[in-house]
């Protein structure tokens, strides 16, 4: 196959060339910034479509032209998730693709309500306007949570020193709250290219849906044990109250927020939803993909800045 990976030089986009060029998948790259590569990478690629911005209509249907199917692996920015996931998947049609892979490696808001996380409204916005308007069916890959968001890995996620998630690398903290026995499904970033790769090369890629999958499945209780014995560090188990005192604290920031700024208080609404149960896994598809998730330990070992 010839996939169109858009948003190439991004952290999934790389990793998703690496999975699919050891499947013998030629992989043709669409970004602003080539030089992003490493030489290596670049001289991987069947070429690589250098665009203006998401908006280079032009450059999508070059990108798009001649290719069996398109992934996009464009970053957070609403812009990109919404407007120029739609520009991209029109360039899809025109071109006659069949197969195309949403921008959406997140927690499971199938089932989410539109205004309910800033996060995921893009997402959620052009699921349902694709489904009114296109003869595409996309592939949504629900991962839960990325170990390096998990981790508070800066540049991967609404995280990073001054604005930690669940972890504080500086104080070898887990932040709660309720009980810290809900579980979280997580996925490394290289496992989710590596599902994300095989879904694409399914005989029925082309039907689309929604596929749940994760490297593992841990409470947060569990992650700070786990993390305790891998580095023979205490963690500080830091519980700030209940489910119910985290909602009123989070729709207290989206009152007083500003909401083209909402990353800022984005990371509440993550904790909320994935501590009440509300993005969690109905269903898991691990078991229709010969793919095995990494450990925690694995990832830890892999990541001794951590």
């Amino acid at each position: 196959m010839l996939v169109l990976i858009a948003g190439i030089t991004g952290n999934v986009g790389q990793k998703l060339l690496r999975s699919l060029s050891k499947r013998d998948h030629q992989v043709r790259g669409l970004a602003r910034s080539p030089e992003k590569l490493t030489p290596k990478a670049l001289a991987s690629l069947e070429r690589f479509e250098v665009c203006s911005g998401y908006d280079d209509i032009p450059a999508l249907d070059r990108a798009c032209a001649g290719v069996d199917a398109v992934v996009c692996a464009y970053g957070m920015d609403p812009r990109l998730q919404l407007d120029g996931q739609l520009l991209l998947l029109r360039a899809a049609e025109k071109a006659g693709v069949e197969i195309y892979v949403a921008t959406s490696w997140n927690g499971d808001w199938s089932k989410l309500e539109l205004g309910k996380h800033e996060a995921y409204d893009a997402y959620v916005s052009f699921r349902h306007h694709v489904e009114m308007t296109s003869p595409i069916k996309p592939i949504y890959m629900f991962i839960g949570i990325f170990a390096e968001t998990m981790f508070s890995m800066f540049g991967h996620g609404h995280v990073g020193p001054k604005m930690p998630l669940i972890w504080n690398a500086e104080t070898k903290t887990m932040n709660i709250w309720g009980t810290g026995h809900t579980t979280w499904f997580w996925t490394t970033e290289s496992d989710t290219a590596e599902f994300t790769a095989e879904v694409i090369q399914r005989d029925d890629a082309a039907q689309g849906g929604f596929w749940n999958v994760c490297s593992g499945a841990h409470s947060l209780r569990q992650v700070a044990e786990i993390y305790e014995r891998e580095r023979g560090v205490k963690v500080t188990l830091n519980i700030q109250g209940s489910i119910g005192e985290l909602e009123e604290k989070a729709l207290n920031a989206r009152r007083k927020g500003d909401k083209r700024k909402y990353y800022l208080y984005t990371g509440l609404f993550y904790q909320l939803y994935a501590s009440n149960g509300a993005l969690n896994f109905r269903k898991l598809d691990n078991d229709r993909l010969p793919v095995s998730g990494m450990t925690i330990e694995e990832f830890l070992r892999q990541n001794p800045q951590i």
